[in-house]
């Protein structure tokens, strides 16, 4: 054999030794360990939970209130000065039983259950067992309202500026009475039965009631809110 011939031999020798032993290195890949179920568990446990760009408890709590027969409507981000507004507000027309709502009511959907169970398991049944007649109507006052607590100056944000709050004033029956939020009479029993059944089972669902007696801003309606306070403390007068 010529020399030449015998070092192209060896240098192609040599390449397809490189080749070969590139291509079993590739041919069997060493897999990455599986995941334990704890691993997987914590991991779905911190993905985000979202529906439709809606957090997992906004869903739920829409996803109740659908349950309730409740009619709402979405509407766009509630923004305003000094943390004023409502990331997903919502504009409730018809409360559990065809009962209707004056005005407009944007609430935060949280707002809007307490006041959907107040009015189905407390108002309805009340108005049937005292008047003999069915609600069907709640005329309120105000929802959602970027100012300070009362509307003073200078005073804490108001659960209103929130979407946290609602103040409801007036009682529509279906025999065409209405029962006004106030301090009833001597002799306007039924009335006084009513609004303290009413105003008493507000703070089974709210976190503050307040009504005729609690001060002179709420002497015509009752104030129901879901302000968050420490150990879950109530505020009811």
């Amino acid at each position: 054999m010529r020399w030449g011939t015998f070092v192209l031999c060896l240098c192609a020798a040599s390449l397809l030794g490189q080749m070969t032993g590139a291509v079993a290195s590739d041919e069997i890949p060493i897999p990455k360990p599986r995941p334990s179920a704890a691993e997987i568990e914590q991991a779905r446990k911190n993905k985000p939970k979202s529906s439709g760009g809606l957090p997992e408890e906004e869903r739920v709590c829409r996803d109740r209130l659908k349950r309730l027969d409740v009619r709402f409507t979405p509407v766009r981000r509630v923004s305003g000065r000094g943390g004023c507004g409502i990331e997903h507000p919502i504009e409730i027309r018809q409360l559990p039983g065809g009962i209707t709502l004056s005005g407009r009511t944007i609430l935060n959907c949280t707002t809007g259950l307490a006041l959907a169970n107040w009015t189905s398991q407390s108002a309805a049944p009340a108005a049937r067992r005292i008047y003999g007649s069915r609600l069907v109507r709640i005329d309120q006052f105000a929802s959602y309202a970027c100012r300070s607590r009362n509307s003073k100056k200078g005073a804490r944000l108001s659960e209103h500026a929130k979407g946290s709050a609602i103040d409801l004033g007036r009682f529509i029956l279906a025999d065409g009475k209405s029962v006004e939020v106030g301090f009833p009479g001597a002799r306007e029993t039924r009335r006084k039965a009513f609004l303290k059944k009413l105003r008493t089972a507000g703070c089974t669902f709210f976190k503050t009631v307040l009504g005729p007696g609690s001060d002179g801003y709420h002497k015509d309606h009752f104030h129901f809110d879901m302000a968050q306070r420490r150990r879950g403390y109530k505020y009811c007068r």
